[in-house]
């Protein structure tokens, strides 16, 4: 496969999840109609969303390009895979309600589709991060979660053979992770986009916003695909180590240090690290302080930019 020309319909459906969507839904059907290598097919999924009158309104504006289908709220996953047992494209692009695209995104992604054993495409989402890996194996992927779900691109028989995302409530926040580190197992490459191919804009009160809920979903997607991988024992245990740091990481940026601790105090009993005993000092320092230092951190860099 090529990339297309601005004439040619690609090989490829787009599947948008929905729930309360109406205020950016909008936005992103612009960006997905705004590609240089237009889809097959975009399918939204109203997952029982109170806004869903809207949502079909939305959809409806679009005079037929975009099909919608409604279920009862059954969570991201299941939205997910709804749309693509209705979708036909060889390859399936995900973008959340809340996301946009930029307009070279699929001509630049699907000129990786050529390889024979990608199985799973994805790019840039944000300017502040570092670049992403060409390729990532496994283990790469293992040591961390880099792929953007609304800038990945799957193949579709890849996704049908491993079960599309797991659907399981207590997975919610990470079941994404879940299907790409199977992707990866499995022995499919993950191919990068290099640059920036959209904009990750969560929505205020987004699940990536519950910092605990996804805390506990990581926690238990590790385990489980431990188990359904088989992997080391070893890996898993350093898995769990290093979820349970960075979370109480964002939770200690979030000033929430009860949590924090409780995330912290395994990780720090099984491997005691200087970081691990900074972070737990840390969270029993006062919220007044640490937003003191956070406010004289930010006044340093604008005085820096002014110099």
């Amino acid at each position: 496969m090529t990339p297309s020309s601005p004439a040619t319909v690609a090989d490829y459906t787009v599947v948008i999840p929905a729930y309360r969507a109406a205020a950016t839904l909008a936005d992103a059907l612009d960006s997905v109609m705004a590609q240089t290598a237009p889809a097959r097919e975009v399918i939204v999924v109203d997952d029982g969303s109170p806004d869903r009158e809207d949502i079909a309104r939305i959809v409806a504006g679009y005079g037929g390009r975009v099909t919608l289908l409604q279920q009862d709220n059954a969570g991201p996953a299941a939205a997910r895979n709804a749309g693509v047992r209705a979708s036909g494209g060889t390859w399936i692009a995900f973008l959340d309600a809340d996301d946009s695209w930029l307009p070279h995104k699929m001509q630049a992604q699907l000129a990786l589709a050529s390889d024979p054993r990608a199985g799973l495409l994805h790019g840039g989402a944000r300017e502040d991060r570092l670049a992403l890996p060409a390729d990532m194996g496994f283990d790469l992927l293992w040591r961390g979660n880099r792929i953007c779900t609304s800038m990945s691109v799957v193949r579709r028989d890849i996704f049908e053979q491993l079960g599309g995302f797991f659907e399981s409530p207590e997975l919610i926040g990470a079941e994404d992770y879940n299907l790409w580190l199977r992707i990866a197992h499995a022995g499919w490459r993950v191919r990068a986009c290099q640059g920036l191919v959209g904009h990750y804009t969560p929505a205020e009160g987004s699940l990536t916003s519950r910092i605990e809920r996804c805390a506990m979903a990581e926690i238990r997607n590790a385990k489980q695909l431990g188990r359904l991988l088989e992997l080391p024992k070893r890996d898993v245990r350093w898995k769990l180590r290093a979820i349970r740091t960075d979370f109480a990481r964002h939770l200690i940026h979030a000033r929430r240090p009860l949590p924090a601790r409780r995330l912290l105090v395994r990780a720090l009993f099984e491997r005691p690290t200087l970081e691990r005993i900074g972070l737990m000092s840390i969270s029993y320092v006062p919220a007044r302080l640490l937003d003191m230092r956070r406010r004289l951190r930010k006044r340093g860099r604008r005085t820096q930019y002014c110099l």
